[in-house]
């Protein structure tokens, strides 16, 4: 694995269905993207959040991240593995959809074996078993998660 550091980890969260997003997000629901930056490599995590009619502080629910800051993607993978018991579910599918996505990055011959540029799991939100790894990272996709989130959070 690559031994390059995480140079950025970004929360961004929508409580309505973004643009870019092709499929609803369930009523109650918040939709949580993550955005890992390791040197000139980005990927994204995403998942949805069941709310049960609370509201979302970003930051504290984000705070799990700061355990992998600065870490190279094979740390992180065994913060993740260590840290799991302490992490939620919804917390858990965000971080591995999107380190499973840089770990797709570093080794394209991934995409050939998994035979497709997306990977999909859709579950229920409640049970916190949706996640899908976004590919596409351009500036038009940058401006569409500022220009649509409500909260963001950023790790530097």
């Amino acid at each position: 694995m690559d031994s390059s550091r995480f140079t950025r980890i970004e929360l961004f969260a929508f409580h309505t269905r973004p643009s870019f997003l092709y499929s609803p997000i369930q009523s109650g629901c918040w939709y949580l993207i993550l955005r890992l930056t390791c040197g000139e490599k980005i990927s994204y995590g995403e998942c949805m959040v069941a709310m049960n009619g609370k509201s979302i502080d970003l930051i504290k629910w984000g705070d799990f991240l700061r355990d992998i800051r600065s870490s190279t993607l094979k740390e992180a993978f065994e913060v993740m593995n260590q840290q799991r018991h302490k992490w939620s579910p919804f917390q858990l599918t965000l971080l591995q959809s999107a380190l499973t996505g840089m770990l797709q990055n570093q080794y394209s011959w991934l995409d050939i074996a998994l035979g497709s540029h997306y990977t999909h799991n859709y579950g229920p939100c409640n049970k916190g078993s949706y996640y899908r790894t976004l590919r596409s990272c351009d500036d038009v996709m940058s401006n569409r998660l500022f220009d649509e989130s409500i909260a963001y959070f950023s790790l530097i």
